[in-house]
């Protein structure tokens, strides 16, 4: 009998050990477990484990969901929304949400602003690229068209390159193309150099790739340091494509 008690205390103690690593409370628990037996097993499950119910399945079965973390200025604006319902503060709120990555909890906030005021260009930008984040592209695109329909320089050129990285992703090679062409008519942004050249490449136009690739290097050389380091991944790829197509550059 007395056996039995042993055994049935000590799985008791292993479910509470097993129970504390799974809701990450602090490893004394599992301390005071062993060297307090069996009492400390009982005191951690009415302690802990019966006030706050039960577990979540450890991440191997389940992965956890992401907890959206609130802060002062999340919740300052969430109560500005309640009350006011402005454009602004919806916008403000994806910004910050968009900020950490959060695209989920940013792209209905973008979406309310335009809603309510189509003119505030800076939540349509946003719309965009959190429909990029979540790998929307053909529909971020439509979002950035009209964006670039109103101001095709907005945010230094940003905007219209987004719209030639959007058509590229999507598969729609023929605007990606011809939007590329207007993005490195105007803007220094080696990485559409390298893309636009890779396009003009697959479309059999090697010596135009080739010509465009030249032109990242060549333009490499008159960089502030600061700059050729921002770059540098694009140069070197540069450098990769003409040198698996036979041309070596000093």
């Amino acid at each position: 009998m007395m056996d039995l008690l042993i055994y049935a205390a000590v799985a008791f103690m292993a479910w509470m050990c097993f129970d504390c690593i799974q809701r990450k409370e602090h490893f004394v628990w599992i301390v005071i477990m062993v060297v307090l037996f069996p009492i400390g097993a009982i005191a951690y499950y009415f302690l802990v484990k019966a006030k706050a119910g039960p577990a979540s399945k450890p991440a191997f079965f389940s992965p956890a969901p992401v907890r959206e973390i609130e802060t002062e200025e999340t919740l300052q604006l969430k109560e500005l929304i309640q009350k006011y319902h402005k454009a602004y503060h919806y916008e403000k709120l994806g910004q910050l949400y968009l900020e950490q990555k959060k695209y989920d909890l940013a792209l209905p906030q973008f979406q309310e602003a335009v809603k309510r005021d189509p003119e505030m260009n800076e939540a349509r930008y946003g719309l965009g690229k959190c429909l990029h984040g979540t790998g929307k592209y053909k529909e971020a695109a439509e979002v950035l068209e009209e964006l670039v329909k109103i101001d095709k320089k907005y945010d230094y050129g940003n905007a219209i390159f987004g719209l030639a990285e959007c058509y590229r992703l999507a598969g729609m090679e023929d605007k990606a193309l011809e939007t590329y062409e207007a993005v490195i008519n105007s803007f220094h942004f080696f990485k559409a150099y390298y893309h636009y050249a890779r396009l003009l490449d697959k479309r059999g136009k090697k010596q135009e790739a080739i010509d465009h690739m030249k032109s990242i290097i060549g333009s490499a050389k008159n960089l502030p340091e600061y700059k050729l380091e921002k770059e540098k991944h694009w140069i070197d790829e540069a450098y990769k494509f003409l040198k698996k197509n036979g041309i070596e550059l000093a």
